[in-house]
C-alpha cells in the first residue's frame, strides 16, 4: 500500500497565503533542481525534497508550513555560504540546518533563493566524507561570536532544575 500523500493535501490545512506561498517554494525547487524527489512528512508537518542516490535517498531541503509563515529549510544548511546572513537557525544553535522564514509570502529575490537550493542540492550529493571536512573546515575558520547575527536572541530553555 502507498501512503503518500500530495503536497496540496497537507498544505490544505493552512491560511491561503501560506498554501500559495509553499506551492511557489515547491516549484522554484523543481525548477532549480530537475531530479527532486518530493516526499510529503505528515508526521512532521513538511514536504522533503531529496536526490535519489542508489538506494539512499539524500534530502537537501524542506518546506515546513505553519499558521503565521512558511519555512524552506536546508538539511546540510550550516555548510552552505552565507555572507549576508540570510538564513535562520544559527540563533537557535541548530547544529546542521538552516531555513528561511517567509511571512507569509517571499520576501527574497528568486535569484538568491534558487542560488541557495542549488547549492544545497549539489551539497546533498558529495560524498559523506567531503561533507564533513568541509563541515571540520567551516568549524575551524568560524569564530562562535560572530556565528549568530547581530540583534538576534538565542532562545534560553529554563532548567527544569530551578525552582525559581
Amino acid at each position: 500500500m502507498d501512503d503518500t500523500q500530495p503536497v496540496e493535501f497537507l498544505l490544505d490545512d493552512y491560511p491561503e497565503a501560506i498554501r500559495a506561498t509553499g506551492m511557489t517554494l515547491r516549484s522554484l525547487i523543481f525548477r532549480t533542481v530537475p531530479g527532486a524527489v518530493e516526499t510529503v512528512r505528515p508526521g512532521w508537518r513538511w514536504v522533503a525534497y531529496s536526490l535519489p542516490e542508489r538506494k539512499r535517498i539524500r534530502n537537501f531541503a524542506w518546506i515546513g508550513p505553519e499558521r503565521k509563515h512558511i519555512h524552506l529549510g536546508f538539511e546540510y544548511g550550516t555548510l552552505l555560504a552565507d555572507p549576508e546572513l540570510l538564513l535562520h537557525g544559527a540563533e537557535e544553535r541548530l547544529k546542521q540546518f538552516r531555513y528561511f522564514t517567509f511571512k507569509p509570502s517571499i520576501d527574497i529575490d528568486e535569484t538568491i533563493l534558487c542560488d541557495f537550493v542549488r547549492r544545497a542540492a549539489d551539497l546533498t550529493t558529495l560524498p559523506f566524507g567531503a561533507r564533513r571536512a568541509l563541515a571540520l573546515e567551516r568549524a575551524a575558520n568560524v569564530d562562535d561570536l560572530h556565528a549568530i547575527p547581530g540583534g538576534w536572541v538565542p532562545i534560553v530553555v529554563p532548567d527544569s532544575r530551578d525552582d525559581g
